[in-house]
């Protein structure tokens, strides 16, 4: 077992603990979160053994860190409210290990140069993110929800600075795009000094 084996049963573990500690304290909404990481922890072993995308262990170390960052202590735990960096390190980080998934599609296609996998991977990265942006927007739009900080009353303004001239929506969501895109050319400069 190498290293990065290791570390996805100990993650697990730790979910799974973490599961028990909140069914016993009955808080069913923090255990359906880590339900959701839990499954999706899987993502990466699951993308190797059916379709042979082997994604690299930094990235996929940073896509453990994006699942607890955002479903645990993001939503559970709303440090999306109480920090307003919050949201900006998830989406930078997102934006840098979403890079290494795409490196890992474009390589399976040994015909494509380093340059072109390299490429694919930041396009991919971003592409990730403006789906994710459609979403929130859509799942704010059918249930009423708060997730892009449209709203004009929020419990928190900590997306939007008090002397913006945009709506807090539009704030929130560019300020996701920037970060990601800051995350994404930060790796793609790492890939190209490594590759």
């Amino acid at each position: 077992m190498n290293f990065l084996a290791y570390y996805e049963i100990i993650f697990q573990c730790v979910l799974i603990l973490l599961a028990f500690y909140y069914v016993f304290k009955r808080e069913y909404k923090v255990v359906k979160s880590i339900a959701l990481i839990f499954v999706f922890s899987f993502l990466p072993a699951v993308s190797n053994a059916l379709f042979h995308i082997n994604i690299d262990t930094v990235s996929v170390l940073i896509y453990f860190a994006i699942l607890f960052m955002a479903m645990y202590l993001g939503s559970a735990l709303k440090f999306y409210d109480k920090y307003k960096w919050w949201d900006r390190i998830v989406h930078f980080l997102s934006g840098a290990g979403f890079v290494g998934f795409g490196i890992a599609i474009a390589s399976l296609n040994s015909g494509i140069s380093n340059w072109g996998v390299t490429f694919f991977g930041a396009t991919f990265s971003i592409t990730l993110h403006v789906i994710w942006e459609v979403l929130e927007y859509i799942s704010d739009c059918l249930t009423h929800g708060d997730a892009q900080r449209w709203q004009k009353i929020h419990a928190t303004n900590n997306h939007v600075s008090e002397k913006a001239i945009q709506p807090a929506g539009l704030v929130d969501t560019m300020n996701d795009f920037i970060c990601c895109i800051a995350g994404t050319v930060s790796a793609i400069i790492i890939w190209l000094i490594v590759l």
